[in-house]
């Protein structure tokens, strides 16, 4: 660099340096732009966030890592992913493979984009007469090279209105009670859902890269309770410092949530689930670990499910059956609503509370009969920090993630096992397509067939409800699987070719023909005849038996199965909070028993910082129940979220 400014001015100095790192990473290849490589050129992605909003997947912020100039040249140790500035798109009215998935790209100037996110809350958002338009984007980690001097509360909410075409444009809208956003914390890993025109973001951690405004100089950051919602027709903010399914002091961190339409207490308001996540103390002092990493104190467990009325915003909870998922962190969630009136939902992937185990196991939580089905087939590599959307009717496209064991960097820099990094499950045969195809002209879904025997064998009827307000609010609506059952519309054969007029008339002149021939040809081809129609008979019956052993490779499985659990550790010392679903119903603003109360926001200034004290982590699993799991302290986990 001396020899350099030595030689040449200072213009062509610093112009000749900035095209030499110009050239070193990211470098497209092969047409592709950094946002979009090739296959070959893939390594990872992460922290997307994902909606299908009508024909288009749109992918919205994350971070992707590919490889450099040179053969198989990994990214550098220090920054080995970039932020996805553009907004992708994938068309679904086409089908493709993962390998070659049509990706568009759609880039946005400086200013009129917002900047690049990681972890945040993405809310589609219908038109009035009910037609999907676009999406919101709230709170998230800016990612490397943004700025959050960039995020400004007082300009609104980022929104994304779509063309029809896979693209659309950015405008910021503005805040019909600006004072209430500018007050907010903002957070990134927080759980979000949306739905009946509103977005809800729960619980998530505040850091320097979350919130201009956050006061913080040191630790990992600081979790933040409650719950916010916007109402997209009024454009109004409401910050609910309060939560029902969480005791006072404690927020969740890497939590899902799921809309479910069509419940509630007046039987469409719809109901927001909870499905997981770690669950951080406020009046405990930490640090992160070598990594950066901070343990949760608690994981909330799948063993009974929270909820809350979208327009009431009571809290329920319900206990479950079958076998559901161990707890976890970072994992994605998606559903379905099937004609026989169940919903399923999808949870897949994610890590343990240490962040140092990626999963990739995935469960069916059936709606209304609250029982958790674990699928046998396994997917291609473990996944956490991903994301996930049902597609093409019938199928579950999982979209990135990491496998935590690698560790920082290699997080990034081993090559995922899925092409793009993106997987296809078939929701009704419980099997992943190997091939990773994407069928656009999917059958309708229609739940698996251990899920159907489930509910025909009497299933629902044994539920035992946790009060009389939830078995109303999820009975209403009657489940039938009779209608599944009558051949549709597109089974028929079609006049035109192969429809039983043209087989008919054939079938009577076959007849008048076989009329004028003589008994030996009449008996010979009655012998015949029935040779063949026994050999088709013996062939059916040998593929359906066949079809049925393939097929149960990818069954569902409930409780018959083992689950992989940790070795249980001694039952919590007495006085230990567990119980917080007791609670049947759950009214924000008021206690519900005497160990809840619904917590406050805590302002940055009631953290302090110091060391935790090792212990190994574990797990407390006990009778199924409304609660949390404990984990001692030991040097705490990596807040992927936030710092990556």
């Amino acid at each position: 660099m001396m020899f350099l400014s030595t030689v040449l001015p200072l213009r062509q100095t610093l112009t000749l340096l900035s095209l030499v790192a110009s050239l070193q990473w990211p470098l497209p290849v092969n047409g592709q732009n950094a946002d979009t490589p090739s296959d070959s050129n893939f390594i990872r992605r992460g922290y997307e966030r994902a909606a299908v909003i009508g024909s288009h997947l749109y992918l919205s912020g994350g971070e992707i890592s590919q490889y450099g100039t040179g053969e198989n040249a990994l990214p550098p140790d220090d920054h080995p992913a970039t932020g996805i500035s553009s907004v992708l798109s994938i068309d679904l009215s086409t089908s493709w493979d993962t390998r070659n998935a049509p990706f568009q790209s759609h880039t946005f100037p400086d200013g009129d984009r917002p900047p690049v996110f990681n972890n945040h809350a993405l809310w589609p958002w219908k038109s009035s007469d009910g037609k999907d338009q676009g999406f919101y984007i709230y709170g998230g980690q800016v990612s490397w090279k943004e700025t959050v001097k960039d995020v400004r509360k007082d300009r609104g909410i980022w929104k994304f209105t779509v063309d029809g075409q896979g693209g659309g444009a950015w405008t910021v809208e503005q805040a019909s009670n600006p004072e209430v956003l500018r007050g907010l914390n903002l957070t990134a890993s927080m759980a979000y859902a949306a739905g009946g025109g509103r977005g809800w973001s729960i619980g998530g951690i505040m850091t320097p890269g979350t919130d201009p405004d956050a006061n913080i100089t040191s630790g990992p950051g600081l979790r933040i309770p409650g719950m916010v919602e916007y109402d997209f027709a009024t454009e109004t903010w409401t910050n609910y410092t309060e939560v029902g399914f969480l005791p006072k002091g404690r927020a969740l961190e890497d939590g899902r949530a799921h809309f479910v339409d069509g419940l509630g207490e007046d039987g469409k308001n719809g109901v927001v689930m909870m499905f997981g996540g770690g669950i951080f103390i406020l009046d405990v002092t930490r640090k992160g670990d070598s990594r950066g990493i901070t343990r949760p104190d608690l994981l909330l467990d799948f063993n009974n499910m929270t909820f809350f009325d979208a327009q009431t915003k009571k809290w329920y909870s319900q206990t479950t059956t079958g076998t559901p998922p161990t707890s976890r962190m970072g994992h994605c969630v998606a559903g379905v609503r099937s004609q026989a009136g169940t919903h399923e939902i999808f949870v897949y992937g994610g890590a343990d509370a240490g962040f140092t185990e990626s999963y990739d196991d995935l469960y069916v939580l059936s709606l209304p009969g609250f029982v958790w089905f674990r699928v046998d087939d396994r997917s291609n590599g473990v996944h956490s920090h991903g994301t996930c959307a049902v597609v093409g009717n019938r199928q579950l496209l999982v979209i990135g993630g990491q496998n935590e064991k690698d560790g920082w960097p290699a997080i990034w820099q081993s090559k995922d096992p899925l092409p793009l990094g993106l997987g296809v499950f078939d929701m009704t045969t419980m099997t992943w397509k190997n091939n990773g195809s994407y069928d656009a002209e999917a059958a309708e879904y229609r739940p698996a067939e251990v899920i159907e025997k489930w509910y025909k064998d009497g299933g629902l009827d044994k539920v035992q409800w946790d009060s009389d307000d939830v078995k109303k609010m999820f009975l209403a609506t009657p489940v039938n699987f009779t209608n599944l059952d009558k051949p549709s519309s597109s089974d028929k054969p079609s006049s035109g070719g192969g429809g039983s007029g043209s087989s008919d008339g054939d079938t009577d002149k076959s007849k008048g023909e076989s009329s004028k021939s003589k008994t030996g040809p009449i008996v010979g081809g009655i012998v015949g005849g029935c040779v063949v129609v026994l050999g088709v008979i013996g062939g059916w019956l040998f593929w359906r038996r066949r079809n049925k052993k393939k097929n149960s490779a990818g069954a569902l499985s409930s409780a018959e199965l083992p689950v992989q659990e940790p070795s249980l550790p001694p039952p919590p010392p007495q006085g230990f909070y567990e119980p917080y679903g007791h609670q049947k119903e759950l009214p924000v603003h008021s206690a519900a028993t005497e160990v809840y109360t619904p917590p406050t926001e805590l302002s940055s200034h009631a953290y302090r910082w110091e060391l935790d004290p090792d212990a190994r982590p574990n797990e407390l699993h006990g009778d199924a129940g409304p609660r949390a799991q404990e984990l001692p302290w030991e040097g705490r986990p990596q807040d992927l979220s936030a710092y990556r």
